[in-house]
């Protein structure tokens, strides 16, 4: 069974594929046989025309006898990140990621003494690792009998990947454990708790990723957080690799203590084709499966009246959710903690061939269309969000579970609770270095903002 993280490609959001009528071979190709080489890249270069954000950097006359895979990668601006070809028939296309597989990552680092060591950074709740005990801060002694360094987790990574198994020896645990493959669906929300420090009440949650079913178990959060008088609230997606819009505009919608239902949410701005719009709150929320939607007033009902919200972010917060930091600015003040986020600040729409009969199946383009933008007007973060405090997780080792009040980024909520007016680093000398992490491979994926076609 795949896992939401395996399904990023086609359910980051509601994908609406492209109407071909626009994209068809244009009379300038020659009439190239159907199943070459010749004709699907014809194809993907005039798809790309239309709404391609770098339009006007593609190539006039490129050349389409080669591979597809290869020539997408030569008509791409020289900067674009994240756009991406798929076809369903050539894994490399969707290639697989340790958490994705055997629901948990690692992270390879090495101490001011020199130390190396190799820890587990994540674990999916309800895997099977997680069933077999695997926790997060446990040190690894051997994987499949070999011990981790940084030269050899690449090859270790892939081999565990490809097996879909893996034979871990953690320090402190007598018996190696044996996880085999990710056979239940994620839940987008990790956990969530309240806790009291000094004389506040804090509401926490870590959401890994903006998947429809995460709108329950936000509501579920909310309702207790509400019960519970919460007086500060912090939202933690150091690892979230992003997913729906409208699942952000709905937690936005629970949060945005001045936003109401016809606020701009989100601003879309792409080449002279696609234009620019303006999505209001209200019709992100439209957009969501009709099971899981909820109206801007019920989601309202659970905002606990807070004229500010922490996220914590790190160097893997990307996509939807750093979407969410963005849009919430203009209605109410967010304190970013922790590190720099990714950057991946476009959105796009999946481009198929609905032509009956298909002249080419199965391939998939996912082009950026639209640079994204907070009612505001503020956007262009392609570099990454910069925190308002800087926190390194890090810092304290073994690292310890999400939500635990010795986490370091929590305690910068708990001892620095005076708003921000500048932006501050705290460096700590004491925080190791990451040689390997397996997360890395999900950031180069195009994990980006999809969206429904306008």
């Amino acid at each position: 069974m795949k896992t939401a993280f395996q399904l990023l490609f086609i359910t980051l959001a509601c994908v609406l594929a492209l109407n071909l009528s626009s994209c068809r071979k244009s009379d300038a190709h020659p009439d190239y046989p159907a199943g070459t080489q010749e004709n699907i890249n014809s194809w993907i270069l005039d798809s790309m025309k239309v709404y391609y954000y770098w339009n006007t950097t593609l190539p006039a006359r490129p050349n389409v006898s080669q591979d597809p895979s290869a020539f997408f990668k030569t008509i791409k601006y020289s900067g674009d990140r994240f756009s991406a070809l798929v076809n369903p028939d050539i894994a490399s296309s969707y290639p697989a990621s340790l958490v994705h597989t055997l629901g948990f990552d690692l992270i390879t680092l090495q101490g001011a003494d020199g130390q190396v060591q190799t820890m587990v950074s994540l674990v999916v709740p309800g895997s099977g690792a997680a069933a077999k005990g695997l926790l997060r801060g446990d040190v690894l002694q051997s994987i499949n009998g070999v011990i981790p360094d940084a030269s050899n987790m690449a090859e270790l990574t892939a081999a565990m990947v490809s097996a879909a198994s893996a034979q871990l020896k953690v320090a402190g645990k007598t018996v190696a454990v044996s996880i085999n493959r990710l056979s239940n669906a994620e839940d987008p929300l990790y956990t969530y708790k309240v806790f009291q420090s000094g004389r506040k009440t804090y509401a926490y949650l870590f959401l890994n990723s903006f998947e429809p079913a995460a709108i329950s178990r936000l509501i579920e959060a909310f309702a207790l957080f509400k019960q519970q008088q919460a007086a500060e609230l912090i939202i933690d997606m150091r690892y979230n690799p992003g997913g729906s819009v409208p699942v952000a505009a709905s937690l936005a919608a629970m949060v945005a203590s001045t936003a109401t239902e016809g606020n701009t949410f989100v601003q879309y701005r792409g080449n002279k084709n696609a234009g620019t719009r303006q999505s209001s709150f209200a019709a992100e929320l439209n957009q969501l499966p009709s099971g899981t939607r909820k109206t801007f007033s019920q989601l309202a009902g659970y905002r606990l009246g807070l004229n500010r919200v922490y996220m914590l972010t790190g160097n893997h917060t990307a996509s939807a959710a750093e979407l969410l930091i963005n849009a919430l600015k203009p209605y109410i003040t967010v304190i970013q903690l922790g590190k720099q986020t990714l950057g991946k600040d476009m959105a796009s729409f999946v481009i198929k061939d609905y032509r009956t009969p298909q002249v080419v199946p199965k391939w998939e383009i996912y082009p950026m269309i639209y640079k994204l933008y907070n009612a505001s007007g503020s956007g262009d973060y392609s570099g990454g969000l910069t925190p308002d405090i800087y926190a390194d997780e890090l810092s304290l080792l073994p690292l310890v579970p999400f939500g635990d009040v010795r986490d370091p980024l929590i305690q910068r909520c708990i001892n620095g609770n005076a708003i921000i007016t500048a932006r501050t680093r705290a460096t700590s000398a004491a925080a190791p270095s990451v040689l390997f992490d397996t997360r890395d491979q999900i950031d180069g994926q195009n994990h980006s903002v999809y969206i429904r076609r306008p």
